[in-house]
């Protein structure tokens, strides 16, 4: 064989080997790390012997993350046989066509030597890390695991970071990254960062303690800033995907994002649109007041009775009292979060007239979404009487919706005929409290109004149960139509003058999404209405993954009792334990 022949064979070879060895990989479909992997064998230093990794470097900065295999296990304990080839996977934000340096000084269980083994190695011509310019990034792993398609689906997440790391919440950028061909494209997606709160109590700070065996200073804390990040998600169903949140750059410009949701108005007196609707808030209670739906362009509204308000609960009836409702606050104190993925607003205030029931509603709209979400507590502070308590009920007049219809627990949808239906005071019909949704609708003017029932929960601070009569969901007709959720309602019944107690400590949770849309005769609502249901229903899994900070302790982090405790139980194995 020609030398020039020979030398080009043995590039082939060697090129294998290498391409073999190592893997340059991404953040992808579940995957959290930017990472390397790379192969270490015939390392005669090893010999036999149990060996355990002590350290590991790339380009000579120390690396905390890392996973070991061999013999195509991944080994956790760090140890491995100095027998058998080994791999290392590591999480470094790798750029393409550079040369990396992996090393790893191991220590030799019995004996106690140390010895370092290093593999260069070089990245492939791909786009490798987003964008140097920002220096930390932690990975959000969503996944559909409930066998629904996600369209627009907002996610919200709260990450702490250690405030050494982030200058500004707006210098946060959120990427998904997706295998394109034999590399990745990056997608920015519109986020929006709200509730920041950093911990920096320097009285616990300086306080210095030390490890009473070894003498090194025990750190307990550091400065945190937290922060919550929405966005939304697109899916398939089963789907898996990564989303990578990159902070740690001062110098990052406050970012722009498209939107269609807008707000516009003064303190509670909010209109909020989108491309789907536009909704009118009362500038008293802040509760909804108006739906005008886009495609038709007609408008939903009650304007009967009191406010007029479409959402009228949570609220009570306890004589000698009249009846208080959410509907009737005036000027109740609120918060609110204006945004490009979001606008929400929450109020928390005393029923009118019932300063011993607390309530609190939050609403939740979305960028380019057509539904309303809709969350609500009642806390009761003292013991009260009562003929209803009730929450979650809405109000339409009859001008636009003409007909009704439910969804049961065994999927079918059974279709009310308000013609001929009972009326006022008497309920049209009696549902099951986990019934997954009823629609208002006017098949010939082709548009529904859908109420989700998403969740709802009952409890009580001071032990037992929330005090509850038989709960239900009813629906009414007379002047109007409407829906509500009764938790307890001698008032609806056949026996009106009952007093009925409610107790101190009792909690009362709903969350409901509102629906109003435009839909075709032949198709018909329920397509539409199950498909958010179902989506908005089951919610997706998200995991954080963090990179483990050069600051952190090593090891576990005994925490501090403040008082001598027995642990474990006498006579069991290993008997009782002073701490």
């Amino acid at each position: 064989m020609k030398p020039k022949t020979f030398l080009i064979f043995l590039f082939i070879i060697l090129f294998v080997s290498s391409a073999y060895a190592q893997e340059f990989g991404y953040p992808v479909e579940g995957e959290a790390w930017y990472y390397i992997k790379v192969k270490f064998s015939n390392k005669s230093k090893l010999q036999e012997g149990t060996w355990t990794i002590i350290e590991v470097n790339v380009n000579g900065h120390n690396v905390r993350d890392f996973l070991l295999f061999q013999n195509k296990n991944e080994i956790f304990n760090k140890k491995i046989n100095g027998k058998s080839p080994f791999d290392l996977k590591v999480r470094h934000s790798w750029q393409g066509e550079k040369e990396y340096e992996i090393k790893v000084r191991l220590e030799n269980t019995e004996t106690g030597k140390s010895i370092a083994i290093n593999e260069t190695t070089y990245s492939p011509q791909k786009k490798g890390y987003w964008n140097p310019d920002w220096k930390n990034y932690l990975a959000l792993l969503i996944s559909e695991e409930n066998r629904r398609e996600r369209t627009n689906y907002p996610v919200h997440a709260t990450v702490g970071i250690i405030s050494n790391y982030i200058y500004s919440p707006e210098e946060i950028r959120l990427v998904k990254a997706e295998k394109q061909g034999k590399d990745i494209s990056y997608t920015e997606i519109p986020r929006q960062i709200y509730d920041i709160v950093t911990w920096k109590d320097e009285k616990l700070l300086s306080i210095e303690e030390k490890d009473e065996e070894t003498g090194k200073v025990i750190t307990r804390y550091h400065p945190t800033t937290t922060l919550s990040i929405a966005f939304q998600v697109n899916l398939k169903p089963y789907e898996k995907a990564t989303y990578l949140v990159f902070y740690n750059n001062p110098s990052a410009k406050i970012p722009s994002y498209e939107t269609d949701l807008q707000v516009k108005g003064e303190g509670l007196a909010k209109t909020i649109e989108n491309s789907f609707y536009k909704v009118v808030l009362d500038e008293k209670s802040g509760m909804v007041t108006e739906i005008n739906e886009k495609t038709t362009g007609l408008k939903l509204e009650h304007k009967l009775e009191t406010n007029g308000a479409i959402h009228w609960n949570p609220g009570t009836y306890s004589p000698p009292h009249s009846w208080s409702h959410c509907s009737d606050w005036e000027n109740p104190p609120f918060s609110e979060e204006i945004g490009p993925v979001f606008y929400s607003l929450h109020r928390t205030a005393p029923l009118p007239h019932i300063k011993d029931v607390m309530v609190s509603i939050s609403y939740y709209f979305y960028n380019d979404s057509p539904f309303i979400i809709m969350e609500s507590n009642m806390k009761i502070n003292k013991d009260i009487f009562v003929k209803a308590l009730r929450s979650g009920e809405v109000v339409f007049n009859k001008e636009v919706l003409d007909s009704g219809a439910y969804k049961t627990i065994k999927g079918k949808t059974k279709l009310i005929d308000f013609s001929r239906s009972r009326q006022h005071p008497e309920h049209v019909a009696i549902l099951r409290p986990d019934t997954p949704w009823i629609v208002f609708f006017n098949e010939e003017k082709h548009i529904a109004f859908g109420n989700l029932f998403l969740n709802f929960s009952t409890s009580n601070l001071n032990g037992g149960q929330a005090s509850l009569q038989q709960p239900y969901i009813y629906i009414q007709h007379g002047p109007w139509y409407y829906l509500s959720r009764a938790f307890v309602y001698s008032f609806g019944s056949n026996n009106q003058t009952r007093m009925l107690p409610v107790s101190q400590g009792s909690i009362y949770y709903e969350k409901h999404a509102w629906i109003t849309f435009f839909f075709k005769k032949k198709r018909g609502y329920s397509p539409y209405i199950d498909k958010y249901f179902n989506m908005l229903k089951h919610p997706l899994s998200i995991v954080e993954v963090m990179e483990t900070y050069l600051e952190s302790p090593e090891g576990w982090l005994v925490p501090i009792l403040t008082e001598p405790f027995e642990e474990g139980v006498e006579g069991a194995l290993g008997g009782k334990k002073k701490k």
